[in-house]
């Protein structure tokens, strides 16, 4: 029922305002609508009246009606391309994994980044063109200089930052203080401005933002261009367009899979670079056992590092002599900590394990049995990599040890991944079969262990010779 308050103007003029309670038809909340109205024919009080009455009933309806109309046009309108994102978001997080999932969201920053400069982002998703979408994707295929989420120290910060006192205010862990005396230290973006704001410091007289120069993958363009053509044809689903934008787009950075270049020698260890490093890995202290072992292990098998962090006690069978890989564990910011399936069908494998090997994961074994009796019983509740405490690894912290210890040693800089590469490299060197090789590095296909390591394997021309040679020799 409308609400009705009937009063005269400082002239007497008779004049109402009406109130009506509805609903905005975009957020469908509560909201007061308020008409006036004024005694322009000169009525009587009590004629005035009940034309206010009238006219009141008249305006609640008018505000029931817009309502739907306005919820019925809102429904039929045309979103904008972040609008219709935020939906198909919502869908695939439900539905697709996690990283797919990371994925859209890398790409909803970037393309909705893109039609802001184009003053396209609050535009209906259906004036999106062909060219519009090219150009975002032409954007990729050279070098770009972005900035990123980390900050460089360029000048020593002052004696009164004290970082026991950062961290009891949760600003900054102890581990990331070791190395923040000196310039060039790396640190994230909003931590170092949370210490300039808890100290009252110019960010940019201690801080620069990082930038890189960053070149794109073939792959990573397409993988950009597979989700716009995804969240285009929900927009053809809906009808709001006959025909999807990103089918019409090329890829003009050349017909080879940049994903797929040769590993560099430089990446890998060479047969006796191998033996040197497992040797190193000998000499650590028996209280090193869980770095030697992994990292020996990661050298042995050619596991990838998610792969690692998720592997459990329960799927090694010391009488095959076989370790079974089937589950990944990964870390995304938005997400933590989180498992998942392997990469594809074919990275759910068995990798074959030397005796030696065995040996030191039974000794490894021995390790965990030491903080725990039951041990044997709980395989499948204990992941293989974990720190001191048999608590499960952070997924970063080997490759950050890995570093470390490479460089105590003198050797070179090989990556987690470049143990992985290093196992397929020695494989191949030695005339190991390709689709052998293959099938314990979970190649989807033997071709792409060729296009990868093809040049590790060594030059069989003089035996191919040879055997022709012989085809055509006496007797």
């Amino acid at each position: 029922m409308a609400h009705i308050n009937i009063t005269r103007s400082k002239k007497g003029v008779l004049q109402a305002k009406i109130q009506a309670y509805g609903k905005d038809p975009v957020t469908c909340k509560p909201k007061l609508f308020t008409r006036r109205v004024y005694n322009e024919d000169g009525l009587t009080e009590a004629k005035f009246k009940k034309y206010v009455e009238k006219v009141a009933i008249e305006f609640e309806e008018t505000v029931k009606t817009e309502f739907q109309e306005g919820v019925t046009a809102a429904r039929n309108r045309v979103l904008t391309f972040s609008e219709l994102m935020k939906e198909w978001q919502k869908t695939v997080l439900n539905t697709q994994s996690i990283s797919y999932y990371r994925r859209i969201c890398e790409v909803d920053r970037r393309f909705t980044a893109y039609l802001t400069e184009q003053q396209l982002a609050n535009r209906p998703i259906s004036e999106i063109t062909v060219r519009d979408v090219q150009l975002f994707l032409n954007g990729f295929t050279q070098k770009r200089t972005e900035k990123t989420d980390k900050a460089e120290l360029i000048k020593p910060l002052p004696k009164q930052v004290s970082f026991r006192e950062l961290a009891r205010e949760g600003i900054l862990t102890r581990v990331s203080s070791y190395s923040m005396n000196n310039c060039g230290a790396k640190i994230m973006l909003d931590k170092a401005k949370a210490i300039c704001e808890f100290y009252s410091l110019d960010f940019d007289e201690y801080f620069r933002q990082e930038k890189i120069e960053k070149t794109y993958a073939l792959e990573t363009i397409k993988g950009y261009r597979r989700v716009l053509r995804a969240l285009f044809n929900e927009a053809v689903r809906y009808e709001w367009i006959t025909k999807n934008p990103v089918c019409g787009t090329k890829i003009v950075t050349g017909n080879n899979n940049s994903s797929l270049t040769p590993v560099s020698e430089k990446e890998v260890y060479s047969f006796k670079e191998c033996r040197e490093f497992i040797k190193a890995l000998d000499d650590l202290p028996p209280e090193y056992i869980y770095r030697r072992v992994t990292t020996k292990f990661m050298l042995l098998t050619g596991v990838r590092t998610c792969e690692l962090h998720g592997l459990k006690w329960s799927k090694f069978d010391f009488e095959k002599k076989i370790v079974r890989i089937d589950k990944n564990r990964m870390y995304a910011p938005e997400f933590g900590t989180y498992e998942k399936g392997t990469k594809s069908t074919t990275s759910e494998r068995d990798i074959p394990l030397t005796d030696d090997l065995i040996a030191e994961l039974r000794a490894y074994m021995e390790w965990f049995r030491l903080a725990d009796a039951d041990f044997d019983n709980k395989l499948d509740d204990y992941y293989f990599a974990v720190n001191i405490y048999r608590e499960p690894e952070g997924t970063g912290s080997i490759g950050q040890w890995l570093k470390r210890f490479e460089q105590k040693n003198g050797f070179k800089k090989v990556t987690c991944h470049g143990l992985r590469h290093t196992y397929c490299s020695i494989m191949l060197a030695r005339n190991v079969p390709v689709n052998t090789v293959s099938k314990y590095m979970g190649h989807a296909d033997p071709t792409i262990t060729l296009k990868v390591y093809a040049h590790f394997i060594p030059d069989t021309l003089d035996t191919a010779l040879m055997i022709l040679s012989e085809l055509t020799a006496d007797g």
